[in-house]
């Protein structure tokens, strides 16, 4: 599933930022005017003709430099400069130059070594904190850049760019209370620059606070209307506060991005645009993750009672348990010929083309069936019949995103409740997790399950033997959701839009429980409520 956190780096090819872990599908790119290398000709004070001997070899070879960069040759400029500064060593200025040409030629750990040595040698110079910051952050570096970044802004608050590089790298931090108020500042020296103002909201909505998001998004907008981020932002926000109408127009601009993976091109047959679909064929395509392939095929029913002939293209690995969904005619894994179809559609799209309202989600729940054979296999090998008051509680701690995972460690409240029998029903990651905490927390694992696509169906079989399932945001959840079993659903601080603004329920699935984070980073907190709600469970089952 894709995450939603807005955040936008500072160059114009700096995309060190999204490479450092923080969620890239907000991110809007702009074009920073502090990212330069020759601001105002300060850098050339000092290098002048005459003076002892050497200065004329220096000259040469500093002045070589220059020109190739003047001509894009970079490997000839590192090495003009790099015999410029074995000349002079103790001059600045060439330091800085080979450390600027080496961050452009890509070849960022050698950068900060010069850029290093370029500061000992002027500890105060703006352009060299701020290139410092910049090649930090290619390198993951967020910590060390927001030191470069700190003394940048003591120095010269009003630096362009700054405070900007400031807020994006206090967000790689994962601190966006601070982001704020350096966007803030980035904001008043800036305010009619759409990326920072969209920033500002970003920080914001980080704080699990889209309404305050809105109006920033909304002046992103209004300075910048062509530009799909700010859009696909105030969408998100929207869709985080229930507003569906509004927040599922605005997310439709996410395809317009300059990098969405999920875009399919078929020269010669339209975008579905709503319309009349009887008679038709319609090819729907998987857009992002496995989840969101469980939770929107929902809606082919929909589209099967217009009178189109419908096609999904989804996943590999989803192909056997989708196979149950009804409203689809034709299943294609992806990477299978495709039959002909008229029009095509975004399975993420569907929402908004069938006009969804919160108060008419399909809740036709459940869509999505076990395979009975698989469901009698594990009754028969692992779970046996129900022993009186016991609760069997499958529970999976992993997801595609470190920030939606849980420690498994944190399900040890769980293990200690009487009466309720925990079965792993994690895959692939985590398993490292589940080997060293799996004996000690009493977590039956089921031994041989499948690889692939039949790993799907011997997930789902094992789901529909529970009498509970505890998840964090993933597929598994999804999954049990649309088999219509109970679900605690253990969410991060910053849950994704999908699970909206209500308290502890999703219409979605009505047989969801929501455990929203009470404090950022607090899962321990999150698993004690569960463990509680568990518990509780278990006395029900035994009263």
């Amino acid at each position: 599933m894709e995450r939603e956190r807005p955040v936008q780096g500072f160059g114009e090819r700096d995309g060190a930022l999204r490479r450092s872990g923080f969620h890239p599908t907000m991110v809007s790119i702009g074009r920073r005017p502090a990212d330069r290398a020759f601001p105002d000709g300060a850098f050339f004070c000092g290098v002048r003709e005459g003076g002892p001997v050497g200065e004329e070899a220096f000259l040469q070879r500093f002045n070589q430099g220059l020109f190739h960069i003047e001509h894009s040759r970079l490997p000839d400029a590192v090495a003009s400069f790099r015999a410029a500064v074995a000349l002079r060593p103790e001059h600045p200025v060439p330091w800085f130059l080979l450390g600027v040409t080496l961050r452009t030629a890509g070849r960022a750990k050698e950068a900060v070594a010069a850029l290093h040595a370029a500061l000992r040698l002027r500890p105060e110079h703006p352009d060299t904190l701020f290139h410092l910051a910049s090649t930090h952050l290619e390198l993951l570096r967020p910590d060390r850049a927001l030191r470069a970044l700190r003394r940048l802004i003591a120095l010269r608050p009003d630096q362009t760019g700054a405070a900007f590089a400031l807020g994006g790298t206090l967000m790689a931090l994962d601190d966006p209370e601070e982001a704020e108020r350096a966007f803030r500042l980035a904001a008043l020296l800036q305010p009619d620059d759409a990326s920072v103002n969209n920033n500002v909201g970003a920080a914001v909505m980080a704080q699990r606070r889209p309404g305050a998001a809105l109006g920033h998004f909304r002046r992103a907008i209004r300075l910048a209307p062509a530009w799909p981020e700010h859009h696909k932002n105030l969408g998100t926000a929207q869709l985080m506060r229930g507003e569906l109408e509004e927040g599922l127009r605005e997310y439709e601009w996410r395809t317009g991005q300059a990098v969405w993976p999920w875009n399919r091109a078929f020269p010669g047959k339209p975008v579905w645009d709503g319309g009349p679909l009887a008679g038709l064929t319609i090819l729907v395509h998987y857009e992002q993750g496995l989840g969101d392939s469980a939770q929107f095929v929902r809606y082919f029913p929909r589209l099967k009672a217009m009178g189109a002939r419908t096609v999904f293209e989804c996943q590999p690995v989803l192909k056997r348990l989708l196979a149950t969904a009804p409203g689809i005619d034709s299943l294609v894994a992806r990477g299978e010929p495709l039959p002909d179809f008229d029009c095509s559609l975004s399975l993420m799209s569907l929402p908004y083309r069938c006009r969804t309202r919160a108060d008419t989600i399909p809740q036709d729940i459940p869509y999505l069936w076990a395979d009975p054979e698989r469901v009698a296999f594990w009754r028969e090998r692992v779970l046996g019949r129900p022993r009186p008051g016991e609760l069997r509680v499958g529970i999976q701690w992993r997801a595609d995103g470190d920030d939606r995972s849980i420690p498994l460690e944190c399900f040890e409240p769980l293990s200690r409740i009487p009466g309720a029998r925990l079965f792993s029903l994690q895959r692939v990651a985590g398993l490292d997790e589940l080997e060293r905490l799996g004996g000690r927390f009493g977590i039956v694992d089921p031994p041989g399950r499948r690889a692939g696509a039949e790993g799907f169906l011997d997930t789902a079989a094992l789901a529909e033997g529970m009498d509970l399932v505890v998840a964090c945001d993933s597929v598994v959840g999804h999954v049990a959701g649309a088999l219509g079993k109970p679900v605690f659903l253990a969410l991060p601080w910053l849950g994704d839009w999908r699970w909206m603004n209500h308290p502890d329920r999703t219409p979605w699935y009505p047989s969801h429980r929501l455990f929203r984070m009470a404090r950022r980073n607090d899962w321990h907190g999150v698993m004690a409520r569960v463990a509680e709600a568990v518990a509780e469970e278990v006395r029900r089952v035994r009263s």
